[in-house]
């Protein structure tokens, strides 16, 4: 099955192989339920053990996993999605910040991939979105576990990565959603660049993510996030703008987003001049567009 978008997931798959020969497993699938369950469950099995640095993507998900418990939406081949695993040695207290890593990882790929002049347009909404031009283009989903087989240690955890992309109809997306999408396809054509030269490149750009992942998170072990508040500056898609902090569907907060600390928090200022840092979890940050910006009561 060769979509307009991607290559068949055979050649997917033989040019991932070639590409991350240091990666212990490697698939492309034509459908799986989920990319991070079957990456979570393999290294929760009792009975055999899972190896590592590992890659699973599909040209389909029936039950894709976004934020929060969310939906991941997507069409066959429409959609890229993949996930990774990786073994870390981290204590627990650690593991949230992994999120913003993998998000500005999987930004600045991408911001090379469309090359200086196009790469103020993309940007990192924290914890790890990536939007262009303010639309979502992106999304990330974390999650870790500790290896049931093979287990090195007390702090040994697999961190499993998921990444959705937009291919294509963010149009009709954002009318469905109700909110701003971006796909790949736009990128291109604002680029000038077909729809061919995507298909043919889509999998070194997968490869080149999932490197980079797996070399951060190695940074990430032996220094902690502060390597990476400067990178993340670069491509902050809420500095300075006014943000509506939300949890369980209900209103918190409202203040205006400094950047990141050395711990991966978000900084909100509030209308007092105090300074929240706010921990990566189960809430959502909304930026306010310009005419939203009177008072927000609870709802």
């Amino acid at each position: 099955m060769e979509s307009l978008f991607l290559p068949s997931p055979d050649l997917m798959q033989a040019s991932l192989r070639n590409s991350l020969a240091e990666f212990a497993d490697v698939e492309w699938l034509s459908q799986i339920n989920s990319t991070n369950v079957f990456l979570v469950q393999s290294a929760k099995d009792t009975t055999q053990e899972s190896f590592r640095p590992a890659l699973i993507g599909a040209h389909y998900q029936t039950s894709g996993k976004g934020r929060l418990g969310r939906k991941w939406a997507g069409e066959s081949g429409g959609t890229l999605m993949f996930s990774c695993a990786y073994d870390v040695f981290l204590e627990d207290a650690k593991l949230p910040m992994l999120a913003p890593v993998a998000g500005i990882v999987a930004c600045e790929e991408l911001r090379k991939t469309v090359g200086d002049a196009f790469a103020p347009r993309l940007s990192m909404k924290w914890p790890n979105d990536i939007q262009y031009n303010d639309a979502k283009l992106s999304g990330l989903l974390v999650e870790t576990v500790k290896p049931s087989l093979g287990r090195r240690g007390e702090q040994h955890r697999v961190v499993v990565v998921g990444m959705g992309m937009n291919l294509a109809h963010a149009r009709e997306l954002s009318q469905s959603l109700g909110r701003k999408v971006a796909d790949w396809t736009s990128v291109l054509q604002d680029m000038h660049k077909d729809v061919q030269q995507m298909n043919q490149s889509m999998a070194l750009l997968v490869a080149r993510i999932a490197r980079a992942w797996y070399e951060a998170f190695a940074v990430y072990e032996r220094e902690g996030f502060a390597p990476f508040v400067s990178r993340h500056q670069v491509m902050d898609a809420l500095y300075d703008k006014v943000v509506d902090v939300w949890q369980d569907d209900k209103f918190v907060m409202r203040g205006i987003a400094k950047g990141l600390d050395d711990k991966a928090h978000l900084i909100l200022e509030l209308s007092n001049g105090q300074l929240l840092p706010l921990l990566t979890g189960d809430i959502t940050v909304r930026a306010l567009e310009s005419d939203d910006m009177g008072v927000c009561s609870e709802q």
